[in-house]
């Protein structure tokens, strides 16, 4: 049990906890709720930006398309994109996000996920759900909010103690729904008679078992007169208003006095001109509506009409034509998933540039969803030499089951290493059984774990093996009996020959970098000093660090003429600097 979730073992010291515990125990035990407290722990568990917390992101969001889907828009949103180009890889859209982000984006679809397809009544609630979280999001937009996807997040989980009600005790939501609706109890009323204590108490306990921040508690306690903190006030406020909006309960016409209600009750701390609400009612109806299109949920078609036309009479916001519902399925098309690689080697390749800033370790995690996602496979694996280069170690890696896979991918470098070992030693890639069938040695060795076919990519940097990239597919995976294409293979080599590019051009940028570092340090020479003899003034009396930078110029690909054109400096004294440097910096390295 996770430490968030050690309190739950105590006895609760007020006896109004004891129901509360004992169905939240009940939902414990059954047979699907563990499998989703396992991936929203493991998502919050995720704090840092580091590559390790990428990496675990990372496996979390690409085991679903809709989070995949819904980081990637995110990161190209005009609130988060920094550059003119798109992005399609998920892990670039986290290294720009950054982990807190995109742990609450993907919590939040986590939550959808699980309970959206259970039954009509859960669909609905599910829906108004996402409603008030998108709702909040454009709120604390138009606020001024650092943290929109926070405000999204407690949006999300707001209704979470009545969706459990819903989804696990349907007969006590049915009899509560029976005491509001025919007997005109309020909702605090009949919980009470029926569960002995508020959705929201329910509500805050799972949320504190799986470590969410104490803003979501608080988002589901918060009214319009009650609010501890701005936070709270746009969950209240965002709940209300898609109650207000949207609600099956109310006639058309009562539409617009319940969302003037809502306005006057949360006045004193929710600013909002009437043209600001119309743009948060229309972004969020739109996004909302995009999510369930690229979920291919296109029987929800006439639901999203009610919505539209509901918005449009409370405020006259057009959303969106309903006629223009277009249906996005997650299969890929042959055209798309051609684009797709395209674009996921293009993000690869701008990241591996060392002048781009992009860790290496971050290339690697690039590399590893461009295979997983454009190849695709089950798993996918990088391996790098330790530094004493006697073991072949898995540095990350991305796919189901992976954590549990990883600790296999530490091999000898000799002949005990096994397939692995093997393939990489032979500098050429492999995949089996396309290219050939299986030994007796690799198929005991993929039996072991499971593994239907593999293949190994190795990594050579300057005549020396550096790792391996490994891709395969599970003996119980759905690809385990189809064989990857020749196009397929090219693709995975060409990424990681690309792996290839981004350490070499490190390992020159680094060596290029210590030698500038004592020119700088020295201001009458430098390591290039003894061999300056440019017949211009102005050539010799150039800087050591002036020199490297030019050197690093023709090292990264400019030509000799058009640096010497722009610098001034002959191409002959060009190329005797690069060739000191580089002697310099391999002196260095040996």
């Amino acid at each position: 049990m996770p430490a968030n979730a050690q309190h739950l073992q105590s006895a609760p010291s007020d006896p109004e906890e004891l129901p509360v515990r004992a169905r939240m125990s009940r939902i414990l035990d059954g047979s699907d709720f563990p499998a989703l407290s396992k991936q929203i722990i493991e998502t919050i568990s995720a704090l840092d930006d580091d590559a390790s917390s990428l990496q675990r992101l990372a496996n979390v969001v690409l085991r679903e398309y809709s989070l995949t889907l819904s980081v990637v828009r995110t990161a190209n949103s005009a609130h988060y994109r920094r550059s003119g180009r798109s992005i399609q890889s998920a892990t670039h859209a986290m290294m720009m996000l950054g982990a807190k982000t995109v742990r609450q984006l993907a919590s939040s679809l986590l939550l959808f996920e699980n309970f959206h397809r259970r039954s009509p009544a859960l669909k609905e609630l599910m829906l108004q759900s996402l409603l008030t979280a998108n709702h909040a999001r454009e709120v604390a937009k138009s606020l001024g909010m650092q943290e929109p996807e926070e405000a999204h997040l407690c949006g999300m989980f707001r209704n979470l103690g009545e969706v459990l009600i819903a989804c696990h005790f349907g007969e006590d939501y049915a009899r509560i729904q029976t005491m509001m609706h025919d007997e005109g109890k309020s909702e605090t009323g009949a919980t009470k008679v029926v569960l002995g204590f508020g959705y929201a108490d329910l509500g805050a306990e799972v949320s504190r078992h799986w470590g969410m921040p104490e803003t979501v508690v608080q988002g589901m306690r918060a009214r319009a007169s009650t609010s501890v903190s701005l936070s709270a006030a746009v969950t209240a406020f965002s709940h209300d208003l898609t109650v207000a909006l949207y609600s099956q309960d109310h006639a058309p016409e009562g539409v617009g006095m319940a969302l003037e209600a809502v306005i006057e009750q949360h006045r004193a701390k929710i600013k909002l001109s009437r043209e600001l609400l119309r743009e948060v009612i229309a972004s969020a109806l739109n996004e909302t509506r995009e999510l369930f299109s690229s979920l291919h949920i296109p029987s929800d078609r006439q639901r999203f009409k009610q919505l539209s036309e509901s918005a449009r009479s409370a405020i006259g916001v057009a959303a969106f034509e309903t006629g223009e519902w277009m249906a996005v399925t997650p299969e890929l098309s042959e055209d798309t998933a051609v684009q797709l690689r395209d674009r996921l080697r293009q993000e690869l390749e701008s990241a591996a540039d060392a002048q781009s800033g992009t860790a290496l370790g971050e290339v690697l995690l690039l590399a590893l969803e461009g295979a997983l996602r454009g190849g695709p496979f089950d798993r996918v694996i990088v391996c790098i030499l330790d530094t004493d280069r006697g073991r072949l170690v898995a540095r990350s890696g991305l796919g189901e089951g992976i954590d549990a896979l990883l600790p296999h991918f530490d091999f000898p470098m000799n002949i005990r290493g096994g397939p692995v070992v093997t393939a990489t030693q032979q500098r050429a890639p492999i995949y089996l059984p396309n290219d050939r069938a299986m030994n007796a040695t690799e198929a005991r060795w993929a039996g072991t774990l499971r593994v239907a076919q593999f293949g190994v990519f190795p990594i050579v940097v300057a005549g020396k093996i550096v790792g391996c990239l490994y891709v395969d597919r599970a003996m119980d995976g759905a690809m385990a009996a189809i064989s990857p294409d020749r196009a397929t293979l090219r693709y995975v080599k060409l990424l990681s020959d690309i792996v290839v590019t981004a350490i070499a051009a490190r390992r020159r940028l680094s060596a290029v970098n210590a030698v500038a570092a004592p020119a700088r340090d020295t201001p009458a020479g430098s390591v290039c000093a003894a061999a300056v003899s440019a017949p211009v003034a102005e050539t010799a009396a150039r800087s050591g660090a002036d020199r490297v930078a030019l050197v690093l110029q023709l090292l990264q690909g400019t030509s000799s003429e058009q640096v010497s054109q722009e610098s001034g400096v002959p191409v002959a004294q060009l190329e005797t600097w690069r060739a000191e440097v580089l002697a310099a910096a391999a002196a260095r390295l040996q």
